[in-house]
């Protein structure tokens, strides 16, 4: 297994930081784009209200991204091989530490999708959903850490869906 603890935060996130760009652009371009001069050579196509919409959505997406910097979400997972319990936290879906029994996880799915994250969800014996924030709780590449998972329990069973 390669890494029993994942942490992070928004304040280390890329993604963060390329939102506050692409926010600080439009709002750049709202600013100095003169709505008039936004027309072709002739005059017909003409689209001075895109400019406002432009500034709108900078001002909307930087400010999500201040935010996220000032609010300092975090999130991550810990895996206690010794007490068999998987520890995640995710202050974003709810406030502190939560634990499951990896005794009571009977089977892994992986769900592959082409265009985005890896989901992974875990399952009770009886076939219910456990809460696991599968988007930020995954350390690496979630098939490999389900596998790992697997091989230090192997009562464990993966399922991989896509990819």
């Amino acid at each position: 297994m390669r890494k029993l603890r994942h942490a992070s935060n928004s304040r280390r996130d890329v993604r963060v930081y390329g939102m506050l760009l692409v926010g600080a652009m439009f709002v750049y371009a709202g600013l100095v784009v003169d709505p008039a001069s936004n027309c072709d050579a002739s005059g017909r196509q003409c689209a001075p209200w895109l400019v406002p919409v432009a500034f709108v959505m900078g001002v909307a997406l930087a400010g999500s991204a201040l935010a996220m910097l000032v609010h300092a979400r975090r999130w991550g997972s810990r895996l206690d091989i010794e007490a068999r319990t998987l520890w995640w936290w995710d202050n974003a879906v709810s406030p502190g530490e939560h634990a499951i029994a990896l005794d009571d996880v009977a089977r892994i799915r992986v769900q592959r999708p082409e265009e985005s994250e890896d989901r992974v969800f875990l399952y009770r014996h009886d076939g219910e959903l456990l809460r696991f924030p599968s988007e930020r709780g995954v350390p690496y590449d979630a098939v490999q850490w389900a596998e790992d998972l697997a091989t230090h329990f192997p009562h464990l069973r993966v399922d991989v869906e896509g990819g």
